[in-house]
């Protein structure tokens, strides 16, 4: 047999021995024991989700750039993030992570489709359910890629597409570059396969899976809900394609409560606890940013104060080290809730006292990382259904309810919510992905909303509470772009400045289909708002 390798980064190290001489036995000399030739797919699933999800939301690739661009959190050091001037080893780690993990994923297939070692991983897990979540990960994790640079290497579990060359590192070195339009088609066809050949009877795996807990019905809700995700991305673009999707997936079954919601766990021992956890250990560098508080508190916005800030953000009588400890006294009132100006160079002259960190709810250890989430089923329901009243009212009170909102609270916001509409409703939406700065900015690019009523975007000047300004000196400030002539949030990150030397000729073909080239300012193909 051709021994599969596992190439994820589990630092499992394969034994080598020196001999000598020739002897009895020396078939042998080159077997470690300790160190198994095939890794539990359990284990590789466990570890993959974590890989990503923690590498994908940390303070670099998230903190400082989606979350921060969508102007959920702010900079309380410096705002070079903030307008636009993002870290190249932001970009480099969202594109080496996918890979990283997608090859740890193809590994958890070929375990459960070659004779030699399916037996084997059965024993953990039923072998298509196994098959069917990495290959639902696989499409997650590659449409957020592709909705992140564009053309980008592509590997599809059920095609054959000669251009799907991605993770096949012994054969193939340089990858080209499928285009978004076929990866955006084939990750729909993935899903519902995915979808379809789960056996919900049987356990995707017996332990490991630390997301549904091996719960397969909740997998293929999963599937489904995330072809309504794709497909809606779609729609502008490609609409029979998308509605026929979008039919299939309702049919088969989306997201129905908050507990359908998929959602990395974490720990609170052992170095795995939440990546923004780990980056608040020894540093402050953000804090909820001012135009997202606003809107919380109805300054901006027509949806009126909303308690959900309460349990978002802490009171700026917290300090850093009480939200860590979680022993701050709540507050509801929502004068004690400031934001940290956006975009604002001299922002470092603004003590920690006169704005809002994240809550204790949000900087906890076991703060689990949202792939998607009922609401967000719901929003898209509403947005599918012309915008309907009562998916979007399910929508904010599921919301509502993962925050931990009271009942009767609830009851009282959901009933004097503005009537739905497009703007209603998907700014709502903007709201109920608080945490989730990918997916939002996706959301931003495809429908241009929350719009400038609510972020506080180039050429526009903010006006600093009383107390910040008397820190500051300066009552108010304009933003200013850091790229010249962008006066709204970026269309995609550039390509890694390693790709130009690891695959050249292919990463040119990809830019040159790039309207403004490897620049900021070039557009997705869905994104024609």
């Amino acid at each position: 047999m051709k021994k599969i390798k596992y190439i994820g980064i589990l630092a499992l190290m394969t034994g080598f021995s020196l001999v000598s001489s020739c002897g009895e036995g020396i078939e042998d000399a080159n077997v470690n024991n300790n160190s198994p030739e095939q890794v539990p797919t359990n284990t590789i699933f466990n570890h993959a989700t974590e890989q990503y999800l923690s590498a994908s939301r940390d303070a670099f690739n998230h903190g400082r750039l989606t979350l921060n661009w969508m102007e959920y959190w702010a900079q309380n050091s410096y705002a070079d993030e903030d307008r636009y001037l993002y870290r190249e080893t932001s970009a480099s780690g969202l594109y080496n992570v996918a890979y990283l993990v997608a090859t740890d994923l193809k590994t958890i297939i070929e375990y459960n489709t070659n004779e030699d070692t399916k037996t084997e991983a059965a024993a953990l897990g039923d072998n298509d359910n196994q098959i069917a979540a990495s290959r639902i990960m696989l499409a997650y994790i590659f449409h957020q890629h592709t909705n992140t640079f564009g053309d980008v290497p592509y590997w599809s579990y059920g095609s054959d597409d000669p251009e799907f060359e991605a993770l096949q590192v012994d054969d193939i070195l340089s990858p080209v570059f499928a285009s978004q339009e076929k990866i955006y088609a084939d990750i729909l066809k993935e899903l519902r396969e995915s979808a379809d050949m789960i056996n919900v009877n049987a356990p995707v795996f017996s332990n490991g899976d630390n997301i549904f807990n091996g719960d397969a019905t909740k997998w293929k809700r999963f599937a489904n809900s995330l072809i309504l995700r794709v497909a809606t991305m779609l729609k502008e673009v490609d609409a029979s394609t998308a509605d026929a999707a979008i039919t299939a997936a309702i049919a088969d079954g989306v997201m129905t409560s908050n507990n359908d919601s998929a959602a990395q766990f974490y720990d609170n021992v052992g170095g795995n606890e939440n990546p923004m956890w780990k980056a608040f250990i020894d540093r402050t560098d953000f804090g909820v940013s001012a135009p997202f508080v606003d809107l919380m508190k109805g300054v901006t916005g027509n949806f009126g104060p909303d308690p959900r800030l309460f349990s978002m953000a802490a009171p700026i009588s917290a300090s850093i080290q009480s939200i860590k400890d979680a022993t701050y006294p709540a507050s509801t009132n929502y004068s004690d809730y400031v934001g940290v100006p956006y975009a604002y160079g001299n922002v470092n002259r603004i003590g920690f006292d006169l704005y809002s960190f994240p809550s204790s709810d949000v900087l906890s250890p076991t703060f689990r990382e949202v792939l998607m989430e009922y609401s967000e089923v719901e929003f898209l329901l509403s947005e599918l259904n012309g915008f309907a009243q009562e998916n979007y009212e399910k929508a904010v009170t599921a919301s509502m309810e993962k925050w931990n909102v009271p009942a009767g609270d609830i009851a009282t916001f959901v009933a004097n919510l503005p009537p739905a509409n497009e703007e209603n409703v998907l700014n709502q939406k903007y709201v109920a992905l608080y945490m989730q700065g990918h997916q939002a900015y996706a959301e931003f690019r495809r429908t241009g909303y929350p719009n400038s009523t609510i972020l506080f975007l180039p050429d526009e000047t903010y006006t600093l509470s009383p107390a910040q300004a008397a820190a500051a000196g300066e009552a108010s400030y304009k933003f200013l772009s850091g790229v010249d002539g962008l006066n709204t949030l970026p269309s995609r990150l550039r390509y890694p400045v390693t790709s130009q030397t690891l695959n050249g000729e292919n990463r040119a073909a990809a830019v040159s289909k790039l309207s403004d080239g490897d620049t900021v300012f070039s557009k997705l193909f869905w994104d024609v708002n």
